[in-house]
């Protein structure tokens, strides 16, 4: 099974339980996608075997305007928080097979740059090792510490021994800082192929 899940930045191929990135989709095989990358959407309407699978999902949520990629990383999970953790990082609430809620924070690499527009002095190296339970004793651990507490911070106070999975290109990082987590790599591709074997598309 090939499946593209075609972000603004980059797109991820699973292909038969290998996940890769790619710069292009092979135009000349049949494939599933999901796509919020809006330039590509033209291009993806005029390929034949291509299928969108963004209208056969079905989640049970009051929240507005939920992108098609956390809606697919929520449709793998019944219960627990869905954490991706990419250019931005959100969080979603999965309770009994319905998304309760989420919320947005910026991605690592987002906070990271938006130190540098402050000062030169602020362009940093991350602590991936940082202690968040001790106050930091230099800049770099300072920044790294700001980092990730933010996110961690937000995280738990929604987490409620909830189980958390992480996924995205930061999520095996920020998972190392939850007992209560695991990162996979696949989740919105779980996702994509729950849909694909419930409405037999």
């Amino acid at each position: 099974m090939l499946l593209y899940d075609i972000g603004n930045s980059s797109i991820k191929c699973y292909n038969n339980g290998k996940i890769s990135r790619v710069d292009s989709f092979d135009e000349k095989k049949c494939f599933y996608y999901i796509n919020v990358n809006a330039k590509m959407a033209e291009t993806l309407k005029a390929l034949k075997h291509a299928k969108n699978l963004e209208p056969y999902f079905q989640l049970k949520t009051n929240y507005q305007g939920m992108g098609i990629d956390r809606i697919a990383c929520c449709y793998a999970i019944t219960d627990g928080v869905i954490v991706d953790a990419g250019s931005a990082i959100t969080v979603d609430i999965m309770g009994k097979g319905r998304h309760k809620g989420g919320f947005i924070l910026p991605g690592m690499r987002a906070y990271k740059e938006s130190f540098a527009t402050i000062s030169s002095a602020l362009i940093f190296d991350t602590n991936e090792a940082i202690d968040l339970k001790a106050l930091p004793q230099n800049t770099t651990d300072a920044l790294s510490f700001a980092l990730f507490k933010s996110s961690y911070l937000m995280v738990k106070d929604v987490s409620d021994k909830k189980q958390i999975y992480f996924t995205g290109g930061d999520g095996k990082i920020l998972s190392k800082f939850f007992k209560n987590s695991v990162y996979q790599e696949d989740l919105i591709f779980e996702g994509m192929k729950k849909v694909i074997k419930e409405v037999k598309c």
